[in-house]
């Protein structure tokens, strides 16, 4: 089997080259997930995901985050998760070592600290630069962006992952799509696996990575897949009376074919496979779809095609 991986956004560059390098030693796709989402959840130069990320309305730092594994469809997922630097561990956990998909809160730390995960305090969470920013920038908050990748390892197991600090002064408690199984993330290992990134409440009512995954299993190629599905997500929203706000996702099939797909400017996307080094690909955004949305500081390069 081939093996790949893609991942949201250019900070996850270094994401998908760690989880490359596990899966070209034969190592499990949840092992380079987990550890590619290790890089950018203590990265503290990426605003949206783990240490440092953004912090809700009363100045917290609530993370979510969600591990899938295709081969047997087990979901661990856990949100608002506070003192923790790898939210994702947790949920690989939950997974691995619980009756339960979904984890909350305090009941999350708990658990995470009966599973000897180390927690971490404020200082080593929340720089004192993070919280000056979020001082200045309390009144009129702005940023969304979730790590979402996709691992397909020689075995043939599709793992799909995700982690993210949320919606920048997000009401506490709040919960996005990336932490939901079938709209912030999806795996079949029959299939392949989609992650979504964006405006989570609108990537939640048009259930994006479910959908997506499915299109795939009907024949459509990758990008054929993930194009239609961000097309018609942002269609509906439209219809129903509401106007769309970010929807972007990747996807991967189970031979490690590739797409990705955007309804804003500025979305860009990693990959690595086992015949495509590792590269930071620029998306264009989908004809009659574009709108105006906060995106990260990216370096666009050509519009991603299915890759081989």
């Amino acid at each position: 089997m081939m093996w790949g991986t893609i991942a949201t956004w250019p900070f996850s560059l270094q994401a998908v080259e760690k989880a490359a390098a596990v899966l070209q030693k034969n190592g499990t796709a949840m092992d380079a997930a987990e550890q590619g989402i290790h890089l950018v959840e203590t990265d503290l130069s990426i605003e949206s995901v783990g240490r440092g990320g953004w912090l809700n309305a009363d100045g917290k730092l609530e993370l979510d985050a969600a591990m899938m594994n295709g081969d047997t469809l087990e979901i661990g997922a856990v949100a608002g998760v506070q003192h923790y630097e790898h939210p994702v561990s947790i949920a690989r956990a939950v997974m691995e070592h619980t009756r339960h998909n979904m984890i909350i809160g305090k009941g999350a730390e708990s658990f995470a600290c009966s599973m000897g995960i180390k927690a971490a305090d404020d200082t080593y969470m929340i720089p004192e630069n993070i919280r000056k920013i979020w001082q200045q920038n309390k009144e009129n908050p702005i940023g969304h962006d979730t790590i979402g990748i996709i691992s397909v390892d020689q075995n043939g197991t599709v793992v799909s992952a995700t982690s993210t600090s949320g919606a920048n002064g997000k009401i506490p408690g709040r919960v996005g799509d990336s932490p939901l199984v079938g709209s912030g993330f999806y795996a079949d290992s029959q299939i392949g696996g989609a992650a979504a990134t964006g405006l989570g409440e609108d990537i939640m009512r048009t259930c994006c990575s479910f959908r997506c995954v499915q299109l795939m299993a009907s024949g459509m190629t990758p990008q054929q897949a993930v194009e239609t599905v961000v097309r018609t997500a942002h269609e509906a929203i439209l219809a129903h009376g509401r106007k769309p706000d970010c929807i972007a996702l990747v996807c991967m099939n189970k031979h490690g074919q590739f797409g990705a797909a955007a309804n804003h400017t500025g979305f860009s996307y990693a990959v690595c496979t086992e015949n495509h080094p590792a590269q930071i690909i620029g998306v264009s955004p989908l004809a009659g779809c574009c709108i105006d949305c906060f995106v990260p500081e990216i370096n666009q390069t050509v519009k991603g095609e299915d890759g081989i």
